[in-house]
């Protein structure tokens, strides 16, 4: 565990807003790829994409930070009672909840593809893409601050090899499952699977005359859906072992975060049967994101 990642010229670099950054940055080369990948294929929506892509990111980023932020007041910082406070926490530093930020990012992120004339299933597929490398490196973060942890695994005389500790908790002698280190592999892992779809999916090759039609592109956004939805449930089971308050999802027992990821779950599987359909439907249709 290491909450300050090092220090230069006397200023003291956070570990978890170093990796906020880094995720940050990393969505928006992963992103990219995709999109000059797709580009590479003749993908005819792909050009606009590329040439937002540095104003989105920026939306995005900005969205992200405040939603973040806004979440975590809501669900932890029960001191805040007022507008006024709210508002002055929004603008400090302090605890950050992941599903806040990317909702608040894809919401942001879609206006204004819209307003750009963007297809918006592309941006999607390319940014929901960059989003779960992002969370990947954004729990490295979390790890070496000592956030997000885990519960104490049961047998604390003789643990398993993978426990951690932390000593920055009151009962920082405890040895926990690694959910940081665990979320960031499974992310890593459901990028690439990920990316293995998109490149199924969105880079085939087109005609210059399908080109021009863009009944032929059938944009689906099935990339971004199979990834939230693959990224969600993964964040449902691995909330099973969170050993950190995070509040509850109104009317259950269950987290705030288990319950936005059951929502999306639900949400993401109803996208893909209705994507089929239109698959069945109209071959045409649903091949191209």
């Amino acid at each position: 565990m290491r909450p300050i990642l090092f220090e230069i010229f006397g200023w003291e670099v956070p570990s978890w807003h170093f990796f906020f950054v880094l995720a940050a940055f990393t969505a928006f080369f992963v992103a990219w790829f995709c999109a000059k990948w797709a580009l590479q294929k003749g993908h005819p929506v792909a050009p606009a994409f590329i040439d937002s892509l540095p104003n989105v990111f920026v939306i995005c980023y900005v969205a992200g930070w405040f939603g973040a932020r806004a979440l975590s007041i809501v669900i932890e910082q029960f001191e805040v009672q007022t507008v006024s406070q709210f508002l002055v926490s929004l603008f400090q530093i302090g605890p950050m909840t992941f599903y806040g930020g990317a909702l608040a990012a894809v919401l942001c992120g879609l206006f204004f593809c819209k307003l750009r004339r963007i297809s918006l299933p592309f941006a999607l597929d390319c940014g929901v893409l960059g989003g779960v490398f992002a969370l990947g490196v954004g729990r490295i973060g979390c790890h070496l601050n000592g956030d997000d942890f885990g519960l104490p695994v049961a047998d604390q005389i003789n643990p398993p090899w993978w426990a951690i500790k932390f000593s920055i908790l009151e009962d920082g002698g405890l040895y926990r499952y690694p959910v940081q280190l665990e979320e960031a592999l499974a992310s890593f892992f459901i990028g690439c699977v990920g990316v293995w779809l998109f490149q199924r999916a969105s880079c085939k090759p087109v005609s210059s005359t399908k080109a021009l039609d863009h009944s032929s592109i059938g944009a689906s956004g099935r990339t971004a859906a199979w990834v939230a939805l693959l990224s969600s449930a993964h964040r449902f089971f691995n909330e099973i072992f969170r050993g950190d308050p995070r509040g509850f999802f109104p009317g259950t027992q269950i987290s705030t975060s288990s319950g936005i990821a059951l929502l999306i779950v639900i949400f993401c599987a109803l996208c893909l049967a209705r994507i089929r359909m239109q698959s069945s439907t109209h071959p045409n249709k649903g091949i191209r994101s």
